[in-house]
C-alpha cells in the first residue's frame, strides 16, 4: 500500500476516494451537477497525465511558477564576545591590599607587563622561604665540599662527611619546595619585597578593568576562573579578531556548517558588511529555548565592532552545483519514501509530467520549501498535486488490468 502524503500535511492521512470524486465532479466555476471526466480523456505516459485539448471535462488544477531562492542564504541573530583564543581574564593568584594601578582602560600590552602591584603577605612569605632556601643551600653546599676535602686529606671522619651531605640534600629539597611554592604567584620580580606584580600573559589591550587603589583582593573566591563566580580584575583581549554567538532555531540545523560563510550586519553601521566563517555549530540545544549555539569568527581591523552588540548575520548556504527553486509546500507530495512534484510546460498545457525531488529546507515560516530537481521558472501543480498522483496511479491500474488501453487511447 503506498503511502502518499502532502508536504504541508504530513500527519493527515485524511485524503480518499470519496474526495476525489468531489474533487473531479467540480470543474471551473464550481458546477458539481456535470459529469466527470471520462477515463478516455486522458492519456497516460510513463509519469505524465495528459488532457487532450478537446476533453469534454478537465479539472482545473492551480500552478505556480518556481521561483529563485535569491542568494541562498539563511538568517540568524547573534551576539559579538571576545574571541577566547586571543583574549584571557585576569584574576590575582594571592590576598591583599591594590597598592597601584598600572594598566589602563585602552591600554596595549605585552606579555609579562605590569598590570597592578598588590601587597601581600602570602607573597611575602613564599619570597622569604625561597630566599631562605637558597641561602641554606648554598651554605650546606660550601660545609659539604669542605668536609670532602678534609676527608681526602685524612683531617676528617667518614660520619662528618655523611652529615654534611644530608645537610646539604635536606636544604636541596626544602629550596625546591620553596620554589615551587614561589611559583605559583609567578617568576619573582627580583624587588624582593611583598609586592605582587599582576602581570599580563598576552600581548593585547586592557579592554575591561574592575580594580581600584586600595582595593581588597582575594584568592579563595576564584572558582575554576569562572567569570559568573567572581569579576576578573582586568580583561585582555585582541579586538581585532572577534567571535559571533549565533542562536539556531532546531528547524534550521541542517542549513548550518562549519566553513561556511557569514555577512555581518548591525545597525550601528548601515550598508556595512562585517565578512566572517562559522567554526563551530552546537552539539546540544537549549532545553527551555529549542537553539542551538553556533559560533564564527569576524575580523575587526578598525576595532568598529564592539563586544556584546547584538548584530543579523546572514549564512552563505553551500549550493553544492544543484539546481534548486522555492515551491510552495503544498505542491510537494510524499509517496514510498520520496518527494514528488507535478510539472507543466509551456508549449504542452494540458501535460502534467510527475518529478522526483529533494527537499533542501524550508521557508516562509513552512508555506514555501526549497527543492532540487526544480528549475526556476517551472510550472509546479501547486493545489491538486495529490489528486494529480491518483489520476495517474488509477490509470496505471486499469492498464495493468487491460493491456493495449492506453495505446488505444493514444
Amino acid at each position: 500500500m503506498k503511502k502518499l502524503v502532502n508536504f504541508r500535511t504530513w500527519n493527515q492521512r485524511q485524503i480518499t476516494l470519496f474526495s476525489l470524486g468531489l474533487f473531479l465532479l467540480c470543474p471551473a466555476g464550481g458546477r458539481s451537477d456535470e459529469a466527470s471526466p471520462k477515463t478516455d480523456d486522458r492519456i497516460n505516459k510513463g509519469r505524465s497525465v495528459e488532457f487532450p485539448q478537446k476533453a469534454t471535462e478537465k479539472p482545473v488544477f492551480k500552478t505556480e511558477i518556481a521561483k529563485s531562492v535569491g542568494d541562498d542564504e539563511a538568517k540568524f541573530t547573534g551576539r559579538i564576545t571576545w574571541n577566547e583564543d586571543y583574549a584571557v581574564r585576569i584574576y590575582s593568584p594571592v590576598g591583599g591590599r591594590v597598592a597601584k594601578i598600572v594598566a589602563d582602560m585602552g591600554q596595549k600590552v605585552s606579555p609579562g607587563d605590569d598590570l597592578a602591584l598588590v601587597h601581600s603577605s602570602d607573597y611575602g612569605q613564599a619570597l622569604s622561604d625561597y630566599l631562605k632556601g637558597i641561602a641554606a643551600l648554598t651554605q650546606t653546599q660550601k660545609t659539604y665540599e669542605r668536609e670532602k676535602d678534609l676527608l681526602a686529606h685524612g683531617a676528617a671522619a667518614t660520619k662528618d662527611v655523611e652529615s654534611a651531605q644530608a645537610d646539604f640534600d635536606n636544604a636541596r629539597a626544602e629550596k625546591e619546595r620553596a620554589e615551587a611554592a614561589l611559583q605559583r604567584y609567578g617568576k619573582p620580580t627580583g624587588d624582593f619585597s611583598d609586592l605582587y606584580h599582576v602581570t599580563s600573559p598576552i600581548p593585547g589591550y586592557v579592554v575591561d578593568k574592575k580594580i581600584n587603589p586600595g582595593q581588597e583582593v582575594r584568592p579563595d573566591i576564584i572558582l575554576a576562573n569562572t567569570t559568573d563566580v567572581v569579576t576578573p580584575l582586568f580583561t585582555i583581549a585582541d579586538p581585532s579578531r572577534l567571535w559571533v554567538l549565533l542562536d539556531v532555531p532546531e528547524t534550521d540545523l541542517n542549513e548550518l556548517k562549519t566553513g561556511q560563510e557569514i555577512e555581518l550586519r548591525t545597525p550601528a553601521y548601515p550598508g556595512r558588511i562585517f565578512p566572517g566563517k562559522v567554526v563551530t555549530v552546537g552539539a546540544s540545544l537549549d532545553p527551555q529555548t529549542r537553539v542551538a549555539r553556533a559560533r564564527a569568527t569576524v575580523e575587526n581591523p578598525d576595532g568598529a565592532l564592539k563586544a556584546e552588540m547584538y548584530v543579523s548575520v546572514n549564512v552563505k548556504l553551500a549550493a553544492d552545483g544543484r539546481s534548486c527553486a522555492e515551491v510552495p509546500a503544498t505542491a510537494v507530495f510524499y509517496l514510498d519514501g520520496n518527494y514528488y512534484v507535478f510539472v507543466t510546460q509551456a508549449a504542452h498545457p494540458n501535460k502534467y509530467t510527475r518529478r522526483e525531488v529533494e527537499v533542501i529546507r524550508e521557508e516562509s515560516a513552512g508555506a514555501t520549501v526549497v527543492v532540487q530537481g526544480i528549475n526556476v521558472g517551472e510550472q509546479v501543480v501547486s493545489e491538486g498535486a495529490l489528486e494529480m498522483n491518483e489520476l495517474l496511479d488509477n490509470q496505471a491500474s486499469d492498464e495493468t488490468k487491460t493491456p493495449g488501453t492506453a495505446a488505444s487511447n493514444q
